[in-house]
């Protein structure tokens, strides 16, 4: 087994899942943070408003930035974003760029949204992850 990098900052949001697979919410390198993809749960790891596409994509946003904050970083820091969506409709769509806009409309990432089959549950219509990179002096 290799040695850990002392370099290297993982963060944990206490989710079983991240022990069950072996992942982390967020793993810092240097100036780099990269953030796990996010579902929308709540503070009990329970599904999150369920078939509403605005609200899932806000709650993963605060998630992300929950995470950021733990690995000294900033959700404006973000440069790139992707959002899995189950539902590819113009009114899903909407919903969550309206979301992902609340957030960025001051420092937009480059983004993608992705139309997938499925997600962890069928509860959840969204998952996002997130990069982000720390300017010198932050």
């Amino acid at each position: 087994m290799t040695k850990p990098r002392h370099d290297i900052q993982r963060v944990t949001s206490g989710a079983p899942w991240e022990e069950l697979v072996a992942y982390r919410r967020a793993v810092r390198v240097g100036d780099q943070v990269f953030v796990a993809g996010t579902v929308s749960v709540d503070a009990q790891g329970q599904p999150f408003a369920p078939g509403d596409a605005e609200a899932q994509t806000s709650q993963c946003l605060e998630i992300i930035a929950q995470a950021l904050d733990k690995a000294g970083s900033h959700i404006s820091h973000v440069v790139r974003t992707r959002l899995y969506v189950t539902d590819m409709s113009p009114e899903t769509q909407r919903a969550v760029g309206q979301a992902h806009r609340k957030v960025f409309a001051e420092f937009p990432p480059a983004s993608a949204m992705i139309g997938v089959a499925a997600l962890a549950g069928p509860e959840f219509i969204v998952e996002i992850e997130a990069d982000a990179v720390i300017p010198p002096g932050d």
